[in-house]
């Protein structure tokens, strides 16, 4: 049986309902103030807790044979902050992993998080990856690069929807790496039983770009003449959350290159989204 964390989120979602599909048994790890009606609905089998509660996480890692955790605390505030979530509560469920006799887990962290980072949640995931190569499991830390649907889609999207003008933190000729989250899925589900990704990190980017390019793609796909506007990487852009404006000034200072990956998909069996093709569909009229 396998135990998702983070099944609420988009990338968990996924995960979940892809494992579901494919015939597997899986648990997820869910508070009981969440919306669970599909992951229920799916088929998934509902261990209610969270990360920062030990007997529960404790209660939902029996009977495990992997665990793919996708949970982060970057975007709820709160409680549930960058140290309860990804460093604290995953200290936890590796303890509670252990204890059970886990033998594997699969863990997204993202290209570019070092332990010595300037981003609290780049220092989190690193501690946190760094503790499961330590382990006495087997491992798979994956580490992607920007999320086209949050770094494009909602980076760029949600400024549109306001005018014509995109406002970029550093250099608009920078180019980072991007990729889909369902190329994130299509990795996870593929490592599960690969020979090669034992005890492996495994990075993932479909292509390098800039913003400037980003831009000049979807202008051409909506027919409008759009701007963009640069501002320095200590600056934050009004009405983002500041863990975004913190990430992005990080890699608009080199934390966070450009990165492409194309033997990754090739051997591990799918076809990469590509950040052109990705704005296509996402920004395009019929």
């Amino acid at each position: 049986m396998d135990l998702v964390v983070g099944a609420t989120g988009d990338l968990g979602g996924r995960i979940t309902r892809r494992l579901l599909e494919q015939g597997e048994q899986v648990r997820v790890l869910v508070r009981d103030t969440s919306d669970v009606s599909p992951l229920k609905a799916a088929g998934a089998e509902l261990a209610f807790g969270d990360l920062r509660e030990i007997l529960t996480v404790d209660a939902a890692c029996k009977g495990i044979d992997r665990i793919i955790s996708t949970a982060t605390g970057a975007s709820r505030g709160g409680d549930d902050s960058v140290d309860a979530v990804d460093r604290k509560g995953h200290a936890t469920l590796l303890r509670c992993a252990e204890s059970a006799g886990v033998p594997r887990i699969v863990y997204v962290s993202a290209t570019g998080f070092k332990s010595d980072s300037p981003v609290d949640l780049a220092r989190a995931k690193a501690t946190t990856a760094e503790a499961i190569r330590s382990s006495g499991l087997s491992y798979t830390i994956l580490q992607p690069t920007f999320f086209m649907e949050s770094w494009i889609g909602f980076v760029v999207g949600a400024q549109l929807r306001l005018g014509d003008t995109v406002q970029v933190i550093g250099d608009p000729a920078r180019r980072y790496g991007f990729v889909a989250v369902e190329n994130v899925a299509d990795l996870v589900l593929s490592v599960l039983d690969h020979p090669d990704a034992q005890r492996a990190d495994i990075p993932l980017s479909a292509g390098s770009c800039s913003y400037q390019q980003i831009v000049g793609w979807i202008a051409k796909a909506i027919d409008r003449d759009l701007q963009v506007h640069s501002v320095p990487p200590s600056s934050a852009i009004e009405g983002f959350p500041p863990i975004l404006n913190e990430l992005w000034s990080f890699a608009a200072t080199g934390g966070m290159g450009p990165l492409t990956t194309p033997k990754v998909a090739e051997k591990f069996g799918f076809e990469m989204i590509r950040p052109r093709a990705f704005v296509q569909d996402f920004f395009g009229t019929d």
